[in-house]
């Protein structure tokens, strides 16, 4: 029987056989996962730097450029007339509420109170004098709208106290469009400056129960 052959080393250099690379049967390797993270992290940091910047643009163009409507106050006005709701809107908000069972002569006293403040407003925003026509004209009808809506007021305060329970608020329209719908689009055609002379803002349709005043009860 012949000797078995001697075993063969294969060196590596220095005389010690090499070593084998490790195996890495299939797993990731720290640093691809360091890389993933990193990358992911860019993307949803990318992701809400042009979400901000997309949401500050809107903000911008609806203050500033946005729609350029033909009923659209210079900047000056519209900041006179958001002044004057901002004041109605704290003298309101100064009004004590009523009780849980209010009586006629209380409910009806409440809505004049109220309609003062409304009248005050509206006389302010009357002396403006836009440069010009469009806006001035729309303006004008606006406001002549609010004061439908408290000759209204003014009806049903008054029938509260000479009618008692038979006294119904009746709420001026165009059609079956209940006025306030018509109204509240001019505000929108300034833009965010003037938000606070919303119909919700202010209440002008509550006539009966608590009031809710602010952007809270904006309809």
């Amino acid at each position: 029987m012949p000797d078995p052959e001697p075993l063969t080393f294969l060196s590596n250099g220095n005389g010690s056989p090499p070593h084998e690379p490790p195996h890495t049967n299939g797993a990731v390797t720290t640093s691809g996962i360091t890389k993933t993270r990193k990358l992911r992290r860019r993307v949803l940091l990318a992701a809400l730097v042009v979400f901000v910047g997309l949401w500050a643009f809107a903000l911008t163009y609806s203050v500033t450029a946005g729609g350029r409507s033909p009923e659209r106050l210079d900047n000056a006005n519209a900041g006179a007339v958001e002044n004057a709701c901002r004041d109605a809107l704290h003298q309101l908000t100064a009004i004590p509420q009523l009780g849980d069972r209010p009586t006629f002569a209380q409910r009806a006293a409440r809505l004049s109170s109220e309609d003062t403040i409304f009248t005050q407003m509206i006389d302010k925003m009357e002396r403006l004098q836009p440069n010009q026509a469009t806006p001035a004209t729309a303006l004008k009808r606006w406001l002549h709208d609010w004061r439908r809506m408290v000759t209204a007021r003014q009806n049903y305060a008054n029938d509260l106290r000479t009618k008692g329970t038979t006294a119904v608020f009746k709420e001026p329209g165009i059609g079956i469009e209940a006025i306030p719908n018509k109204m509240n689009n001019w505000p929108l055609e300034q833009g965010t400056r003037t938000d606070t002379c919303n119909t919700g803002v202010l209440q002008i349709e509550q006539v009966d129960g608590p009031r809710v005043y602010g952007p809270g009860s904006k309809s």
